[in-house]
């Protein structure tokens, strides 16, 4: 394929496309749900409009579950150096970066990571999503990204800009109306387009596109019925075998009493709710909110001594669902290490495989230390200290820990025979 002006315009058109679809997305995930445009009004009575975030909720759990403890990772081979160089290079950023990554494409449905050398000459890496980025691939099995665009604006200036990454060039560009004016070109040291995809799912869908109606239908059912509560103080008073003049409403309404012959009747006219109609079905909907999403409502009122088990088996779906993010979230941060390696290797010369580096996830849960280390002593001879070292959330690098045991090892071994020396003389 070559790069063409054409070609730029399509996929320019294709974003601005998406900036327009995924939108909506954004909104939700925001708080500006549908019902602040679309809350049918009602003059002279209350009309407060309520929003649940139900999605930016989902949303951040899920990013926390799966993220919110660092990534570890370990070299099959025992290759102690690059676990350093990932360690030194890469642990001072990606922890803030995975998570963000992983929220934008939970709201947009894909996100991706730029790969760039910065100023200071390091390697590193930025978020985009549909509404700032388009992807181009060559549609084969592999999936290979043959062209990428930039969208962006800079601060104080009106004009707006697009980046165009194929190949081993950058191509800088301005946009003025229909018009795609050059601005140079740069070449980077990656042998391929530095752009990863990382998706919510196979179906590249928003990760919380199924409970969008059921949010409309709780927002409106809960500001209906606040508003039909806040209408009580507006109740109508009916007046039975009595007229009142109009200049007597003023002085009875201030004073707080009504006169009125004998036989006449006063009652406020207000409209009867179902109130076990209306709670059942806000904890239907509730419900389904959960279900479909695969969350687990933490408000509900659970036993004090629930154990970790009975935590895990309540997560169980919340589980499945994030061991398949996982997965794509691992493919990711090996696409990432390929090119960090490809980096490293014309930088220092070194040359490391991708494929040998393991990536382990550790779920941000309640951890009973106790059992982890009765299980992590019952399992001595049977796995490596590396792997017993990565089953403890708090160790982030098993390999860096290690190591500093020995360390420890070998030094008190020295302080036992310098000792034992003063002792024999």
């Amino acid at each position: 394929m070559e790069l063409n002006e054409q070609l730029i315009k399509d996929c320019l058109q294709e974003l601005r496309t998406n900036q327009q679809s995924k939108k909506v997305y954004k909104d939700y995930y925001e708080g500006n749900h549908s019902i602040l445009k679309n809350y049918r009004m009602q003059d002279s009575r209350s009309n407060m409009k309520l929003v649940f975030t139900y999605p930016k909720k989902f949303v951040d759990n899920e990013v926390g579950y799966i993220l919110g403890e660092p990534v570890n990772y370990v070299s099959k081979s025992d290759n102690d150096e690059a676990i350093n160089y990932i360690d030194l290079n890469l642990s001072h950023w990606d922890k803030h970066h995975n998570q963000e990554l992983r929220k934008q494409s939970e709201i947009f449905g894909e996100s991706y990571e730029l790969q760039y050398i910065n100023s200071d000459g390091e390697f590193s890496a930025m978020v985009l999503n549909p509404t700032n980025c388009y992807v181009l691939t060559d549609g084969t099995v592999d999936d290979n990204v043959i062209l990428a665009l930039y969208n962006f604006k800079k601060k104080f200036d009106i004009s707006e800009y697009l980046d165009v990454y194929f190949q081993n060039y950058i191509y800088h560009y301005r946009l003025e109306g229909s018009e795609i004016i050059s601005l140079g070109e740069d070449i980077h040291i990656f042998d391929r387009v530095p752009i990863v995809t990382c998706q919510a799912n196979a179906e590249k869908h928003c990760g919380f596109k199924d409970i969008i109606s059921l949010v409309d239908a709780y927002n409106a059912l809960n500001s209906d019925l606040v508003n039909e509560i806040a209408d009580f103080r507006n109740s109508y008073i009916c007046i039975e075998g009595a007229t009142i003049e109009e200049e007597d409403l003023a002085k009875m309404k201030s004073m707080g009493i009504i006169q009125v012959p004998s036989n006449a009747k006063v009652y406020f006219l207000t409209k009867q709710i179902n109130d076990s109609f209306v709670q059942n079905e806000l904890n239907n909907i509730e419900k389904k909110i959960y279900d479909l999403s695969d969350q687990v409502n933490f408000n509900e009122n659970w036993a004090s001594n629930t154990s970790s088990l009975a935590l895990k088996n309540k997560l169980i779906n919340l589980e499945n669902r994030c061991s398949l993010k996982e997965s794509i979230m691992e493919k990711v941060l090996k696409q990432r290490l390929r090119n960090f390696f490809l980096f490293m290797q014309k930088k220092t010369g070194k040359y490391f495989d991708y494929r040998d580096i393991s990536i382990k996830f550790t779920r941000n849960l309640p951890v009973d230390l106790a059992t982890t280390a009765q299980i992590i002593t019952q399992l001595k001879g049977v796995i490596s200290q590396e792997t017993a070292l990565s089953l403890l959330n708090f160790v982030e690098n098993p390999k860096l820990e290690l190591e500093k045991y020995r360390n420890e090892q070998d030094y008190n071994m020295i302080d036992l025979e310098k000792v034992n020396d003063n002792g024999g003389q």
